[in-house]
C-alpha cells in the first residue's frame, strides 16, 4: 500500500488555553458603552442589548486558544492553531525543546514545548507547540493524554530529537508503549 500522500494528524486540544477571554470582556464592556451611548438599547431593549454584549465575548475569546492540531506527512509538519497553518519541513526541524517552568499567573508547574528549526537562533524561540499542566515538582499527574504519546513517538519516527526523552519516555509508558529509540542528544550544538 502507498502511504506517500497519507498523513497523520494529532489533535493536542489538551493544551487550550484560553488567552481571549480578557480581550473579549474588555470589547464585551466597550460594546456596552457604545450600545449605551448610541441610543441603542432604548430602541432594542434590555434584553437584546444585553444578549449582544454577551455574544461578545464568546465570540473573541473561543478563536484564540493555545492549541494545535500536529499534521504530519512525508514532507513536513503543520501546525495548526485557530484558522493559522504553519508548515514546517522535516529537514528544517533539528528538534523539540521541552522547558519546565511555572506559569506566570498561578505558579502551577508546567511544560512549554516548542520546535527547534535551523532558522532558530540559539538563544531564540521556535513555534509553540503546546503548554502542558504537571504535577508539583515537574512530575506526571498520571492522566498526561494519550495525544502527548503520540505526539512524542511522531516525532521520534522522523528522527526529531526530543530534549527531555525521559520526560518522553515516562509518558509513553504511561501509555503501555515502548520507550524512544536511541538516539542523538538533541543538546549537542545541532
Amino acid at each position: 500500500m502507498d502511504t506517500t500522500n497519507r498523513f497523520l494528524t494529532v489533535r493536542l486540544g489538551f493544551l487550550w488555553r484560553f488567552s481571549g477571554v480578557g480581550p473579549g470582556c474588555l470589547l464585551g464592556l466597550l460594546s456596552t458603552v457604545v450600545l449605551g451611548a448610541s441610543g441603542a438599547v432604548d430602541r432594542l431593549g434590555v434584553g437584546p442589548s444585553l444578549l449582544i454584549v454577551a455574544a461578545v465575548v464568546p465570540v473573541v475569546a473561543l478563536p484564540a486558544p493555545v492549541s494545535f492540531w500536529v499534521r504530519a506527512d512525508s514532507d513536513g509538519l503543520t501546525l495548526s492553531r485557530a484558522l493559522l497553518r504553519r508548515r514546517y519541513h522535516w529537514h528544517d526541524i533539528t528538534g523539540l525543546d521541552m522547558a519546565f517552568g511555572e506559569d506566570p499567573d498561578s505558579d502551577a508547574p508546567r511544560l512549554t514545548m516548542r520546535l527547534r528549526l535551523t532558522t532558530t537562533p540559539a538563544a531564540g524561540r521556535g513555534p509553540l507547540v503546546g503548554v502542558l499542566g504537571l504535577a508539583p515538582g515537574h512530575q506526571l499527574r498520571g492522566t498526561e493524554p494519550r495525544r502527548l504519546a503520540d505526539l512524542f513517538t511522531l516525532l521520534a519516527a522522523h528522527g526529531v530529537p526530543l530534549a527531555e526523552r525521559d520526560f518522553a519516555d515516562r509518558v509513553l509508558a504511561a501509555h503501555g508503549l515502548p520507550p524512544l529509540a536511541p538516539g542523538p542528544d538533541p543538546t549537542d550544538g545541532r
